[in-house]
């Protein structure tokens, strides 16, 4: 099991949390509470976004779903990281092969509940996160974010993602699709380069 303890570094600022910050794997216990951050996260990130009848829908399946994700074939192949503050899971990043390039790393998912933004905590788990990627041997790490996740995009821009051309459409079940840009990182440029402003993602 991944385990790593943490500080939220310097750079986040300050109102950044001194709290060490426990990065490990994901177990079954952890389902509701990586649900609770899934789901607080979409519902402050995407207000905007969706229709708010909508939206409301879709946060709860977020907030449900993960018991059954983590028994789910297949789910042994990915990394399910949570970053735990004290006793409490504050965020969690969701990666492994991408799901077409077999020979890139894809993060499928990366969420801090709203709590934590700005602390240093998604900055802390990213690292971890992205460490693993590097161990893992992928010479490209690719993601999918929301077009109007603006502070989502910023945060992975601060890291070093930035925009493969890419772009899909997609309907998450209320018939109005809306635009998904992908970014993309290679690992040969390891180092992790901090933000430079107090961002945490929500995508």
């Amino acid at each position: 099991m991944f385990r790593w303890v943490t500080k939220a570094p310097p750079w986040a600022g300050p109102m950044r949390v001194d709290t060490p910050v426990l990065l490990r794997d994901a177990t079954a216990s952890d389902a509701a509470a990586i649900g609770e951050v899934h789901a607080a996260a979409w519902q402050v990130a995407y207000r905007d976004l969706f229709e708010a009848s909508w939206l409301n829908t879709f946060v709860e399946i977020r907030r449900s779903q993960w018991e059954s994700r983590m028994i789910a074939p297949g789910f042994a192949k990915a990394t399910l990281l949570v970053a735990v503050r004290g006793d409490r899971v504050c965020a969690f990043a969701y990666f492994g092969p991408h799901t077409i390039r077999s020979r890139d790393g894809e993060i499928y998912g990366f969420y801090a509940h709203p709590t934590v933004w700005g602390t240093g905590v998604a900055a802390a788990l990213m690292n971890g996160a992205w460490d693993l990627l590097v161990d893992g041997g992928y010479p490209t790490v690719r993601l999918w974010t929301l077009a109007g996740a603006n502070r989502a995009r910023r945060f992975y821009r601060r890291f070093g993602f930035e925009e493969s051309g890419n772009i899909r459409e997609r309907d998450f079940g209320d018939g109005r699709p809306v635009l998904e840009i992908e970014y993309r990182r290679s690992t040969g440029n390891y180092r992790v380069r901090p933000p430079t402003r107090r961002e945490s993602p929500a995508t």
